[in-house]
């Protein structure tokens, strides 16, 4: 019975503990880690919604971006940081796709992370610079089979929604598409203007502005209908290749271990970003998707995503080197 008593104490104090942290919660500035380079779809949505919760939780919300290798160097940073809400992760896309494409992470994509939501999910475009003889999808894969130059495709980083489409393209029409990772959308986007790629796989919003001011050409968006900021740009489908069925997507994690009842709250908070009408019209300019959701959803949808991208990976060969 002493034994017991002891160990029910400790289970109380342990919870008061816990309790004590949540409702003190915040009482420092946030980090935000954006896994991409500035000027980028992850890195606006992000910002967006860090302003509307800093105004919520009386705390300020930062942006950090911190780009490279596929977005591994985010994710390690944060399965290392401490679980207390003050360190969170604006994740994308790869974090799913990485399982597959490495024979080894510095971290486990389920049992270090907290998933707190599912927050955007983005049309990919694929585009050509304005001056580019190809018109169409499929002037595009013809020369590029006769070409390697016109076979250049470049995307916001290996195992990205942006680059699945491109291995989807390549896959399904035979042409010998070349990927060019790079750090972030918008790098990205700066290159494909100035001629150094022939073609780009990117979330909508990022590529948008130079299509509207002509310093682009769309000639495709991967989605299941057209989207509404480009009515004249045809679905894959459309252009011939409905086996290209990707998507660029984000949510807000944080380290495992994270308390519940701070769980919920970034979770509460999120949600009523998402919901915010000023927040969907600007999000409604780069054809960003506000999602929410339960953190459970968020957890079933990354376990879903994994199996599905694996098989892709597999059958593609996408190993990274």
């Amino acid at each position: 019975m002493r034994n017991l008593s002891r160990l029910l104490t400790l289970c109380a104090l342990l919870f008061s503990s816990c309790w004590a942290q949540a409702q003190s919660w915040p009482t420092k500035p946030i980090k935000l880690v954006s896994p991409y380079a500035p000027g980028g779809t992850n890195d606006i949505t992000a910002r967006l919604v860090a302003k509307f919760m800093q105004e919520r939780l009386g705390q300020p919300v930062l942006v950090e971006n911190k780009p490279g290798a596929n977005n591994r160097l985010a994710t390690e940073l944060i399965a290392r940081a401490p679980a207390d809400g003050y360190t969170l992760f604006w994740v994308a896309a790869p974090f799913t796709v990485n399982p597959s494409m490495y024979d080894k992470l510095p971290y486990d994509t389920i049992k270090d992370f907290t998933p707190i939501a599912h927050t955007v999910s983005l049309p990919i475009l694929f585009s050509v610079p304005a001056a580019s003889p190809s018109k169409t999808v499929k002037d595009f894969v013809e020369l590029a089979a006769r070409d390697p130059k016109q076979a250049t495709v470049c995307s916001p980083a290996a195992g990205s929604g942006p680059h699945l489409a491109m291995e989807l393209l390549a896959w399904s029409s035979g042409a010998p598409l070349v990927h060019v990772p790079y750090k972030g959308d918008a790098p990205a986007v700066n290159d494909l203007i100035g001629g150094q790629v022939a073609g780009c796989m990117n979330a909508v919003g990022t590529p948008l502005p130079h299509v509207r001011a002509g310093r682009l050409r769309a000639l495709a968006v991967v989605s299941h209908q057209r989207v509404p900021q480009l009515p004249d740009t045809p679905t894959f489908a459309e252009a011939g290749f409905d086996k290209v069925d990707a998507y660029a997507w984000f949510g807000l994690m944080a380290p495992a271990g994270l308390p519940k009842s701070i769980v919920d709250r970034l979770n509460a908070e999120v949600n009523a970003a998402l919901k915010d009408p000023e927040i969907r019209a600007k999000f409604d300019t780069i054809a960003a998707i506000p999602l929410g959701g339960t953190p459970q959803q968020f957890a079933d949808f990354i376990k879903a995503d994994i199996i599905k991208w694996a098989k892709v990976v597999a059958d593609r060969n996408l190993k990274a080197k």
